[in-house]
Order: structure tokens, then sequence, then C-alpha cells
């Protein structure tokens, strides 16, 4: 069985940029059709995670959208990355001036977080794993 999760998003480029080379996810460009507007894709494994534009999503499905004005998006979302870089994502977000919400060390559970939202205001929680 394989996932994917379609997400809508205000800037594909803004998106691609963030995902891409802030976070260093392998984001893949993809057109859904032939004529369809192009799409990103974040693979792993079985699991993917597609990032559409909004106005695409709204203009194919609008029943899905009609309500949608009252909330911003990633309202209640949180997307969880296990990641092996976490310091060098540290940096390049300090390096854009990208605020985080939080930076946790639990020494408890060892591992580290950082937790901030992406350009359509998903919640991002990035978590390394300490070795020992």
């Amino acid at each position: 069985m394989s996932f994917i999760l379609t997400l809508a998003v205000n800037d594909l480029a803004r998106s691609d940029f963030f995902y891409r080379h802030i976070l260093g996810f392998p984001v893949e460009r993809f057109g859904p059709a032939a004529e369809a507007p192009e799409a990103l894709i974040i693979r792993q494994n079985n699991i993917g995670i597609m990032l559409r534009p909004a106005s695409v999503l709204r203009q194919s499905h609008p029943a899905a959208f009609e309500h949608l004005g009252r909330t911003q998006f990633g309202a209640g979302v949180s997307l969880d990355f296990r990641v092996g870089n976490l310091k060098s994502i540290a940096r390049n977000l300090q390096g854009h001036m990208l605020p985080t919400l939080y930076e946790l060390e639990d020494q408890e559970h060892k591992r580290s977080e950082i937790w901030l939202y992406d350009p359509s205001g998903y919640l991002i929680t990035l978590c390394q794993e300490q070795d020992g």
C-alpha cells in the first residue's frame, strides 16, 4: 500500500524553495496529467506529500474548498519529519531569517526537535534522534 497526502499551498515556488533548499528534502516536480498544472511531491518509501496550488485545487474541486476560507491552510495539521541533519537545517533557517516556534533538546528521549511553519501555514516538526 502507498499513501499520498495532498496539500494546498499558496505559492508553489515558495514551497519548492522552502522544502528543497532550506529543509533539504528531495522534492520532485510532477505533472499529474499532460495539460495539468505542475505540482510538487516529496516521497519517502511508500509515502508521498503532494503540494498543489490552492487555485488549481479550488478550480478542480470547488465543493471541497467552499468553507476553507474560514481557516488558513494547515489549521490542525502537523507534519512530522525525521531528519539526519537538524543542525544544518537550523543554519539554513537562521540564514534565511525564518522564525522557529521551538527548538527542543529532549535528553530523556535522546532527540532534538525544531518546530516551525511552512510558507502556507502548515506546522512542521523536524526531529533528529540522538545516537547512544
